[in-house]
């Protein structure tokens, strides 16, 4: 849509696009509401980094203490007490000086916080390493397999976490941004991780986690020196044009270096997922056969070609069903190969569906067992219930002899319980519930009125204290 707007001169009119009109309303605003050159504190910030990139003294001890955390949490596949270390972690001071050098050009800062950067990361490592060789559990968990196939989604994330993290630093108002920062670029896993693949001997976590943790090393000084550069701070040495080029053409060259890699993983990652959801796919909806059970199936990638393996037990399948699926799988999902073990006259194959015939009778013998234990649990459960039950219900309340003896002088003794009783009638032979009773003794010198009236106030007292309106008090036993 387009207006015609009137020339003032009188020498026509000049097509402008209504689009054209709303940017330059709306642009103003945005300019307004985007702006952070004017917000920004330079020599603070400098100052600030300069100060964060040292490695000495509490932040070396700190970054000790921390690594012990994370690789702590790491080991028991704790995220709250990972995310704890990254909180603490003073990782991302050296790395940031890296980017405040580049933007400002000041080699010294370079190469302060190269320096600064390298202790601590061989000291973390070396802690990481230290802690996993001497702990008692030697299994990877989730949260280490997490650190060893570093993505493109990586490489984003550090870098909008770099962005975020200087852009909050250069504020005059300073924000608790940073924190957030350190725990979405996870610059502490990735070294433990290279920590416990050097303690175990497992080279592909030792290469996987260094990766990453150069990713997110790389991406956020990188951002920083762009927001340093976008945000005009003084330059400390001026570099010729000739100079210039040719370092940002070396450091190009080495990003791109480290972002085509976690690209490649990307990429296999999300076609090995998009495989494996068609591969479910086709089994729940095309393998089946009447009476037959499907025991085990897998995708071996191990090989040149990629497998789906299926284990079926049961009826047999007849072979031009099986011929019939593996068309159609190599039809729908090629480049996979089909493989069905069931009852057959091939060796390997009856090898390999008794293997699993045996597992399965094993889990199945297992699970048999488990069952048996907590049914013999819950029996002797109820069992204690009931004695617990039953001690409760037949014991006085705390205290109440005592009460006896005080109001009685004469009670040389108390015996309480319940009583059960049995009657036979037409019906044939009927059981009580048991009725509540309590039995003292007297001492010899009281005479038999005496009792008999004690007995009266006594049995009156303890159906009241007891609230047993059917309590039965007994002279005597």
């Amino acid at each position: 849509m387009e207006v015609e707007p009137v020339n003032e001169s009188g020498g026509g009119t000049a097509p402008v696009s209504l689009w054209s009109r709303i940017a330059e309303l709306l642009k103003p605003l945005a300019m307004e509401r985007f702006k952070i050159i004017d917000v920004a504190d330079p020599k603070d910030t400098i100052e600030g980094i300069k100060r964060d990139v040292e490695f000495r003294g509490f932040n070396l001890w700190i970054l000790v203490f921390s690594i012990f955390i994370c690789s702590i949490g790491l080991n028991m596949n704790s995220t709250a007490v990972v995310i704890g270390a990254m909180l603490i972690s003073p990782l991302m001071g050296p790395i940031m000086g890296i980017g405040l050098g580049i933007g400002v050009q000041d080699a010294s800062i370079v190469r302060s916080s190269l320096s600064n950067l390298a202790v601590a990361v061989g000291i973390s490592i070396l802690a990481s390493a230290l802690y996993f060789f001497v702990s008692p559990i030697h299994e990877a968990s989730s949260e280490l397999f997490a650190r060893t196939r570093p993505t493109f989604l990586d490489v984003m994330v550090a870098l909008f976490g770099g962005l975020a993290g200087i852009l909050a630093g250069s504020r005059k108002e300073k924000s608790n941004v940073v924190p957030g920062v350190a725990i979405a670029t996870a610059l502490m896993p990735p070294l433990c991780t290279a920590g416990y693949g050097l303690a175990n001997g497992e080279w592909s976590f030792l290469l996987g986690g260094f990766y990453l943790f150069l990713i997110n090393t790389m991406l956020i000084a990188t951002s920083t020196a762009l927001v340093i550069r976008y945000l005009r701070f003084p330059i400390v040495h001026l570099v010729d044009t000739v100079t210039e080029r040719k370092y940002k053409r070396w450091f190009t060259v080495l990003l791109l270096a480290l972002v085509i890699p976690s690209t490649y993983i990307f990429y296999s990652t999300v076609t090995t997922s998009i495989e494996d959801a068609r591969i479910q796919d086709f089994v729940e909806d095309r393998v089946n056969y009447p009476g037959m059970e499907l025991v085990s199936q897998n995708v071996d990638r191990d090989g040149e070609v990629s497998r789906l393996n299926l284990v079926l037990i049961g009826e047999f399948v007849p072979d031009p069903t099986v011929v019939q699926w593996r068309e159609d799988f190599a039809r729908l999902i090629p480049g996979v190969a089909f493989k069905v073990v069931q009852n057959s006259r091939d060796d390997a194959g009856l090898a390999e569906l008794e293997r699993m015939v045996d597992l399965y009778a094993q889990g199945r013998e297992d699970l048999s067992g488990k069952d048996r234990e907590i049914t013999e649990l819950r029996a002797e459960v109820r069992a204690l219930e009931e004695v617990s039950a039953r001690t409760e219900r037949n014991a006085l309340p705390a205290g109440l002899a005592e009460e006896i003896f005080v109001q009685y002088p004469e009670v040389e003794a108390v015996e309480w319980g319940y009583i059960d009783d049995a009657r036979r009638d037409s019906t044939g032979l009927y059981f009580g519930s048991g009725a509540p009773y309590v039995a003292v003794s007297w001492c010899s010198d009281a005479d038999s009125l005496s009792r008999a009236n004690q007995s009266a106030t006594l049995q009156a007292f303890l159906r009241v204290r007891l609230v047993a309106p059917a309590l039965v008090v007994k002279a005597g036993y």
